[in-house]
């Protein structure tokens, strides 16, 4: 055999094993563009999922923080001077001029039952 018959040979096998039909790519081709799309799909699912959940939770914190707000209004309200002296009068307190101090002998008390 003469060099260029086996160079015909040699590239008509090569040539074989490699190709291989239309429609399987095709076929493998469709395949990923699917995968491709519902890939997509999931994601943008996923991310529009966690978008509401996101304000959601900004709702609720808007709500917590106008909540704390008055809550320390109230609270600066009766901690106010005249919060105290209204509440000092409903309870019927009276000023204190002279205060005694009780000396405990021993310097431990307990109540005994």
């Amino acid at each position: 055999m003469s060099p260029r018959i086996q160079n015909k040979n040699k590239n008509k096998k090569t040539t074989t094993r490699v190709s291989f039909g239309i429609k399987t790519f095709n076929i493998v081709l469709i395949c990923l563009i699917f995968l491709a799309g519902f890939l997509y799909l999931t994601q943008v699912n996923a991310s529009a999922v966690k978008g509401y959940i996101i304000r959601d939770l900004e709702i609720k914190k808007e709500k917590l923080t106008r909540q704390n707000k008055k809550l320390e209004l109230t609270s600066q309200a009766l901690q106010s001077v005249s919060g105290v002296s209204t509440k000092i009068q409903e309870l019927g307190m009276v000023n204190v001029d002279d205060i005694d101090y009780l000396q405990a002998p021993g310097g431990e008390v307990a109540v005994a039952k």
